[in-house]
């Protein structure tokens, strides 16, 4: 039986925001990064090419927490499942987001999965306006808000009318079919780019003398524009630079407190 309102978000953070700030409401997290990785069967019953990446990309304490809720592959292949149920799943569907790219390539997900429904959609967009005390404030995110702002939060809502639902959908579908393997949002535009893009810039915050990983990856976290650069996301890039010799990397590469990082010699 479909809940009379039903709010949609990105990751447990932005979910917890929801919850705490609009009490007894129906939420669906999704979690799955879209900013990052192959998207071509992301909307698939078998998204193994999708699964294979991330299982690359998380260290392995990550991945043992993560798979501990399943398989990653069928995490990946229910929230897929979830999406294309949608349209019989509220009577209204609530889409949040702020600027950052995962957020705003779930709503263009989101919006391809009820292109064909009936079912009235509105959005709430997490602007600077309603994050006064962020010290970021380049890109927004859900996460961000404070719970007791999330009622002043929705009542910013505004219908997403047919022209944005089908441009937005379509926008889905174009960059499904992509190579590209990272993906920024900026003024409405989402555009990919290579997946070392950001190579550069993570070599920048590594010194000469041996550091821990967890700061060389704390830096560009910070810095990188565009989306935003998760800790098992920049420390991956580490280790493929270690792979290509450009850094050396001491200790366990399988998690970011066992390691330590400095320049190639």
């Amino acid at each position: 039986m479909p809940v009379p309102v039903l709010h949609l978000c990105c990751g447990d953070s932005a979910a917890g925001v929801i919850r705490a700030g609009l009490p007894g409401s129906a939420v669906l997290v999704l979690r799955d990064d879209l900013a990052v990785g192959p998207l071509g069967d992301v909307d698939s019953d078998r998204p193994d090419a999708r699964a294979a990446f991330w299982h690359a990309v998380f260290p392995d304490e990550d991945r043992e927490a993560i798979e501990s809720g399943g398989r990653l592959v069928d995490q990946l292949a229910q929230e897929a499942a979830t999406l294309q149920g949608l349209p019989d799943a509220a009577e209204k569907v609530v889409l949040w987001h702020g600027s950052g790219a995962a957020e705003q390539l779930i709503l263009r997900r989101a919006l391809w999965a009820l292109r064909d429904a009936p079912v009235p959609l509105e959005e709430v967009t997490v602007g600077p306006d309603l994050l006064p005390g962020a010290l970021r404030r380049d890109m927004t995110a859900v996460g961000m808000l404070e719970p007791e702002d999330a009622p002043r939060a929705v009542a910013t809502a505004r219908p997403v009318d047919p022209g944005r639902r089908a441009k937005l959908a379509a926008e889905w579908e174009r960059l499904r079919a992509d190579s590209g393997g990272l993906r920024h949002h900026r003024d409405g535009t989402i555009t990919t780019h290579p997946i070392d893009a950001h190579d550069a810039e993570i070599l920048a915050a590594v010194g000469d003398d041996w550091m821990p990983a967890a700061r060389a990856v704390g830096q560009p976290m910070g810095t990188i524009t565009g989306f935003f650069a998760t800790d098992a996301f920049v420390f991956w890039r580490l280790r493929q630079l270690a792979a290509q010799g450009r850094v050396e990397l001491e200790g366990s590469p399988t998690t970011i407190r066992g390691c330590r990082v400095r320049r190639a010699r």
